[in-house]
């Protein structure tokens, strides 16, 4: 049996629409990435490599989920293919300016998705 608040939590994630889901996993690629910057700079790289590889994983299913077959699905391949290959060149190469360099990208990604949810919801109501 689940606790009351693993029970909220799956709950609220059941309930959310997909615009919102989206929204929750760049904020949980931020978190990430940000963590992973913050751990590869204190030299935890064990943590920083999890952390990258945890991002990487919600880019990857974002790629998996894309309709290939909507011409706008095909640039955002191309852009979480690329936040990926970022990702994993910055946890080789324990280099935090490449996380630098895409962390502001996948921020406004996540505020682009946000923006589009609530013009989405706006408009049904």
């Amino acid at each position: 049996m689940l606790n009351p608040l693993a029970q909220y939590k799956e709950q609220s994630i059941n309930t959310m629409t997909k615009g919102e889901l989206v929204v929750k996993l760049f904020d949980a690629a931020l978190k990430n990435l940000k963590y992973c910057k913050i751990l590869m700079t204190d030299g935890n790289y064990a943590a920083s490599s999890k952390c990258a590889e945890k991002s990487k994983n919600i880019f990857t299913h974002l790629c998996n989920t894309l309709n290939r077959n909507i011409e706008i699905s095909q640039n955002l391949y191309q852009l979480y293919t690329f936040i990926n290959q970022q990702t994993i060149k910055a946890d080789i190469k324990r280099d935090t300016s490449i996380l630098d360099e895409i962390i502001p990208i996948v921020s406004d990604l996540r505020d682009t998705w946000a923006q589009a949810e609530k013009i989405v919801h706006t408009k049904v109501l």
